[in-house]
């Protein structure tokens, strides 16, 4: 399906989503014995929880990328510091 080196946001949430709802989905046809039920609290399962992991992911990567983002805007050097470096230092 996905390859697991690369894999994105997106792909984890759906085969997470189908980890949850497929065997709740089984457990419901065995105990109803009736497919509508089934395939009914399949879509439910697995469109609650793709949306709700999804949504978490994303949240959660994003909140580390700005951290990420906010440590090498305050490690940039200032124009003054990148003169000194280019041509104070560079002479010795």
């Amino acid at each position: 399906m996905f390859s697991t080196k690369n894999i994105s946001p997106k792909q984890l949430s759906v085969f997470i989503a189908l980890v949850l709802a497929i065997p709740e989905s089984i457990l419901v046809l065995i105990v109803e014995k009736s497919w509508w039920w089934a395939i009914g609290s399949f879509v439910v399962i697995f469109s609650g929880s793709y949306f709700l992991i999804s949504f978490m992911l994303e949240r959660f990567i994003y909140r580390k990328i700005k951290l990420i983002y906010k440590f090498i805007n305050k490690t940039k050097a200032t124009k003054r510091e990148e003169t000194y470096y280019k041509y104070i230092i560079r002479k010795r």
